[in-house]
């Protein structure tokens, strides 16, 4: 199908940040034909089989959400106040009593929420990924997705011991690299597989290195946790005798091809190892900002690597996401401009689109890529007036102003509605499974928080 978007405002987010305004966009299958001044690209496509007037709307590429638990939405309303005692006390306890099918319930729910909110990459990080992947499919969003790896015994983790179980490891590469079998570029390429061991802590060496050759042989990208806590880098020099920065670094968990998510809790030694690695960083600054800790994202740009930005769990709003960088960025230096709008957008598109290594096919509204768009109407309460199209996106806008996304082409939003699925039976089906997932780990752990 052909569409051309007019009269609208473009922020194409290319390299030199040109703003077309009136401005004009036209699609053609999958891909973006052209770009420009809106008079210009409607005159040379004037049968486009759909036209939409955009005027008093602001096009954008896609957002692209670097980092995802869509599962762990069941931790809305319990994880926001548990602090550091939600991965041992919550995340890794509840493995052991979700099933696939409540997990795939959830998952699905943030999925169409990230979806609502001009997400249309997601790098997805899952117990039983694959339980998650007809739906992404359905649903026509862009999703990297791994089975996240750990073999350290969960129950035990609730303890404070870190016991490595060869048996899992086993399990767990077996169903990573199944799923990548299976599931690669995939989807008209929209899924694609990626290795995801959680952290150093709950993996072993074998594992991680396990995950890395795996990654080599396939020609998957690489994901993992690092710097989201003091803990942490204790626990990772009681258990593996060097730090995790280190440990991740030796073991093939650092390289161009990985993603490494967090690291709020870094030393200077542990940004050298990020810089001289070529790692790009999740940076996850609203999740962050509730364990009280700050990521060093200026520091981060000034070495040279690249920072995208990642919604992480529980959340389902990006634009709260892309405030929160500029907001945390300007707390940590206590310098009011540490961080602008345009830097936060650039990192929400191009930044994420190069940590997916899909840098030459989405991340800007350019000519030849694939057409990955998010419109936005700015005729809202809260939007007007419009004297800077980027800092209102940044500062002002919401999922509730998205009136149209597009992925690969095909507009999957419409009128700010969700099209491919049932809105409504995937929040009953999220409400039952989370009911019913509660009361297992309650019964089991005692409480919300296990002891």
């Amino acid at each position: 199908m052909s569409l051309l978007i007019k009269n609208a405002t473009i922020l194409t987010v290319d390299p030199k940040g040109t703003i077309h305004s009136p401005g004009a966009i036209y699609i053609e299958g999958n891909r973006i034909v052209s770009v420009g001044p809106s008079d210009a690209v409607s005159a040379r496509h004037a049968n486009a089989k759909r036209v939409i007037d955009g005027k008093g709307q602001v096009l954008a590429p896609g957002f692209v959400n670097i980092h995802s638990h869509v599962g762990f939405t069941i931790f809305r309303g319990r994880s926001e106040d548990a602090g550091f005692k939600a991965p041992t006390g919550l995340y890794f306890p509840m493995s052991t009593v979700m099933t696939k099918e409540e997990r795939a319930a959830l998952g699905a729910l943030n999925y169409v929420e990230l979806l609502r909110s001009g997400c249309t990459s997601v790098m997805e990080l899952e117990e039983d990924v694959e339980v998650l992947a007809p739906f992404v499919d359905r649903l026509g969003i862009r999703s990297a997705m791994g089975e996240m790896l750990g073999d350290a015994d969960p129950d035990k983790m609730v303890k404070g011991e870190f016991v490595h179980d060869p048996a899992a490891n086993a399990a767990q590469m077996k169903r990573a690299t199944g799923f990548a079998e299976r599931w690669h570029k995939k989807a008209d390429g929209r899924i694609t597989a990626i290795m995801a061991p959680n952290m150093t802590i709950s993996s072993s060496k074998e594992q991680l290195r396990e995950a890395r050759a795996a990654a080599d042989k396939l020609g998957l990208r690489l994901s993992i946790h690092l710097g989201w806590s003091e803990f942490e880098h204790q626990a990772a020099r009681k258990i593996h005798g060097t730090g995790s920065f280190e440990f991740a670094r030796d073991n093939g968990l650092l390289g161009r091809d990985v993603v490494a998510t967090h690291c709020y809790v870094v030393s200077d030694s542990d940004i050298d190892i990020l810089a001289k690695s070529g790692a790009h960083i999740a940076h996850c600054p609203l999740m962050n900002a509730f364990r009280g800790l700050i990521a060093p994202v200026n520091t981060f740009r000034k070495r040279g690597i690249n920072v995208a930005l990642g919604i992480d769990n529980m959340f389902g709003d990006y634009f709260d996401v892309i405030r929160s960088a500029v907001t945390c960025a300007r707390i940590k230096t206590q310098d009011p401009v540490a961080l602008l709008s345009t830097d936060a957008l650039e990192m929400a598109t191009m930044g994420g689109a190069r940590a997916m290594g899909m840098e030459t096919e989405i991340g800007s509204l350019e000519a030849g890529k694939r057409a990955d768009v998010l419109v936005l109407d700015y005729r809202a309460l809260g939007l007007q007036p419009v004297l800077d199209p980027v800092q209102n996106l940044a500062y002002h806008a919401h999922a509730r102003d998205v009136a149209t996304v597009i992925v690969d082409g095909r507009v999957l939003v419409d009128g700010g509605e969700v099209k491919t699925v049932d809105r409504l039976k995937v929040i009953e089906e999220a409400e039952r499974a989370s009911t019913n997932a509660w009361a297992r780990f309650e019964k089991k752990y005692g409480g919300p928080i296990a002891a």
